[in-house]
């Protein structure tokens, strides 16, 4: 019994399949696209891992050999991150010296050249240091800042010695009211004393008095200051103390 073969694709169908799905690819992984930096008048000259670049010596010439194709403007040298960050005082010698530099080798170092942050020439200044906090803010700082231009320190007054102020006896001198005589048959009334309680001396000092100035009404009061610190505090009378009664000794409570 003949026993039968599979079917078979043909080879064209297969081809027409496998070319009918499309390949897709992944680009998530990849890294931002990373613009290249704009021309500057700055550049950083890196990889200079051989710390004999940073010779004194060495940094002379090659600050010489680049100064013949353009002025530099600053130039400092780093150690610590093995490069020299240099400026010119336009693009065009930056350029004209990164095609010079970019790759050529220094004491065995192939040197890598970039533009770097564009350094300011023509900044003021007064733009180099940082600006003066606002006037109403000063209070923040500690230590406070130094006093304006032209002040002077001035003394204070010694404390006031007198019983009142001066300002206070001038202003009330100066009241001019028409004096009038108090009405006859008013008397002030007197609050009796005891004789028997203890007093002491107070001092009393008189402002003013509406019967000494002319045209002075009757109604204005007499202003008097009194010292009253020194009045004693009333004193009670001692509480009788008692007297406890002994007892007896035991020997007469027995023979009694």
């Amino acid at each position: 019994m003949a026993t039968q073969s599979p079917p078979t694709r043909p080879l064209s169908s297969r081809r027409s399949t496998a070319s009918g799905k499309g390949l897709s690819l992944d680009l998530s992984s990849l890294p931002p696209l990373t613009q290249p930096t704009p021309p500057s008048n700055t550049l950083l000259l890196t990889n200079l891992d051989d710390l004999a670049i940073f010779r004194p010596d060495n940094l002379q010439t090659i600050r010489e050999l680049i100064a013949q194709t353009a002025a530099i403007h600053s130039w400092a040298p780093l150690k610590s991150f093995r490069r020299i960050i240099v400026s010119f005082y336009d693009e065009d010698a930056a350029i004209a010296v990164r095609q010079i530099w970019n790759g050529e080798a220094i004491l065995g170092n192939v040197c890598r050249v970039y533009f770097g942050t564009p350094t300011p020439i023509d900044q003021h200044l007064k733009d180099q240091y940082l600006a003066l906090p606002d006037a109403g803010k000063l209070f923040f700082i500690s230590p406070p800042p130094s006093p304006p231009h032209g002040w002077e320190m001035k003394l204070e007054d010694a404390p006031n010695k007198q019983v009142h102020a001066e300002d206070l006896a001038d202003a009330l001198a100066k009241l001019h009211h028409a004096s009038r005589s108090a009405a006859p048959g008013v008397e002030t009334p007197i609050s009796p004393v005891d004789g028997t309680r203890q007093t002491r001396s107070r001092s009393s000092t008189l402002l003013y008095q509406p019967n000494a100035h002319e045209g002075a009404s009757p109604d204005l009061p007499a202003i008097c200051l009194e010292d009253m610190t020194d009045e004693p505090s009333p004193i009670e009378a001692p509480k009788p103390i008692m007297a406890h009664t002994s007892r007896p000794p035991v020997e007469l409570m027995h023979h009694a």
